[in-house]
């Protein structure tokens, strides 16, 4: 729909008064991902205030391809006054999640559907594609591409266009297309989960009892065997981090599956990650020493009553690093019981418990999911693409945009952020080439 817009509004502007943009829809209902994203509140963009070259480390995958686009062609910037100049108000929270002020996803899509409508969209749903064919041998002045689909009687039908844009997102249908036109596919698989820790969520094990419990700031970290590499390779990833009924989420996690998407399906979604709850206390070595100390500042305390390592919430208020439940969890964990006291507390126990803080094992047991904002890693590789024009390398007036391709963001509007950014792109540059032709 942004990509059709885009087209659109630039065969207005060319004055082209034959250039017809049509959006083929399978079902009876537009931009439903749209609709659910971000609790339905839409989180739109990513804090536009920061540098692009801060944004494109939310990429896991197409930071380097993405980097002309965002910087030259359609930036987030570009993005955010696109949304503003037609009255839509946003704001951007704490974590850098940009919203409407509205707090509904509906605001976005009405916005969307509005200027489509208003720059002669057809928009046509219930008409489900099932082949685009490129007719290479085609006669002078006849429409280089068939494409074939189901009508609402689910009838097969048949027109022909100058250009395509595909925007079939993780649907399997855009990478049948594009593979049938000779596109590279790289295998998808699923980015932007949460993780089962079944084993430790059971009665008794460390996680029961402390779902919604949520730590301020935590480090994830997988390491992986690399064949004839002594060296482990390290992906680590920081941020809120949420214990749920079923394990683990949070941006830590998301950001985690996000960065180890490939490397988590090959595990089969089964394996042990390192967590630190507290990472700006420095190594298990350094908080040991420090909670060593406490056995003789406050030594008639309960060690499980409270963390003592303390930081500033959002407020400037101090607060412990590590919520109350978690705290005690972890200290049954490392072998204290309630009733001991910081003076009683013995060197090994101490010593257990600040490994449990910095180098706690948690046993994924498996993959969750994040609502229902799937994603996918994985595409049309983005070497067979022009990433200036969004145009194939390969098949001249064919286009694509968003997660059909090889690209994909953590959670925080970064993925809507590259579906602005090549739809735009993709669409001006279709009709562009198109009216050149002309």
């Amino acid at each position: 729909m942004f990509a059709a817009c885009s087209a659109a509004s630039t065969g207005k502007c060319l004055a082209s008064e034959e250039t017809e943009i049509h959006v083929l829809e399978a079902s009876s209902k537009l931009m439903t991902k749209v609709e659910i994203s971000g609790g339905g509140r839409c989180n739109v963009l990513h804090d536009t205030s920061k540098p692009v070259s801060n944004l494109l480390n939310g990429y896991p995958r197409g930071k380097k391809e993405l980097q002309g686009l965002l910087h030259k062609h359609f930036s987030p910037k570009n993005a955010e006054e696109w949304f503003r100049s037609r009255g839509v108000d946003l704001k951007t929270e704490s974590d850098g999640r940009m919203f409407p002020t509205t707090d509904s996803s509906q605001t976005i899509m009405n916005c969307i559907m509005d200027s489509a409508r208003q720059n002669g969209v057809k928009i046509r749903t219930r008409q489900k594609v099932s082949k685009v064919q490129y007719n290479e041998s085609r006669q002078v002045n006849s429409k280089p591409f068939t494409v074939e689909y189901f009508d609402e009687e689910k009838q097969i039908k048949s027109q022909d266009f100058d250009a395509i844009i595909i925007a079939t997102g993780s649907n399997p249908l855009g990478y049948d297309i594009a593979s049938s036109l000779h596109h590279t596919i790289i295998p998808p698989v699923p980015s932007l989960f949460t993780f089962n820790t079944k084993n430790q969520n059971k009665d008794g094990q460390v996680f029961y009892g402390l779902a919604g419990v949520s730590v301020p700031m935590a480090r994830t970290t997988l390491k992986i065997k690399i064949p004839n590499k002594k060296k482990l390779k390290t992906i680590d990833q920081e941020g809120p981090l949420l214990i749920t009924h079923h394990g683990l989420s949070g941006p830590a996690v998301l950001r985690l599956s996000a960065f180890a998407a490939r490397e988590m399906k090959g595990l089969n979604y089964q394996t042990e990650i390192g967590i630190h709850w507290a990472p700006e206390f420095g190594s298990a070595q350094d908080i040991e020493e420090m909670l060593w100390k406490i056995t003789s500042i406050s030594p008639k305390k309960a060690v499980s009553s409270v963390c003592p390592l303390m930081i500033l919430d959002e407020e400037g208020a101090s607060t412990s690093a590590i919520p109350r439940r978690l705290w005690y969890a972890l200290c049954i964990e490392s072998g204290i019981e309630k009733s001991t006291i910081w003076g009683e507390a013995s060197k090994k126990k101490i010593g257990a418990l600040s490994r449990n803080i910095a180098e706690f094992k948690a046993d994924v047991t498996g993959k969750g999911v994040f609502k229902d904002e799937f994603v996918t890693a994985g595409g049309v590789c983005l070497k067979d693409v022009d990433m200036k024009t969004m145009e194939s390398k390969l098949v001249k007036g064919l286009y694509f945009c968003g997660e059909v391709l090889d690209v994909d963001g953590v959670t925080g509007g970064f993925n809507f952020m590259n579906c602005w950014s090549t739809g735009y792109v993709s669409g001006k540059s279709a009709v562009e080439s198109l009216i050149s032709v002309l």
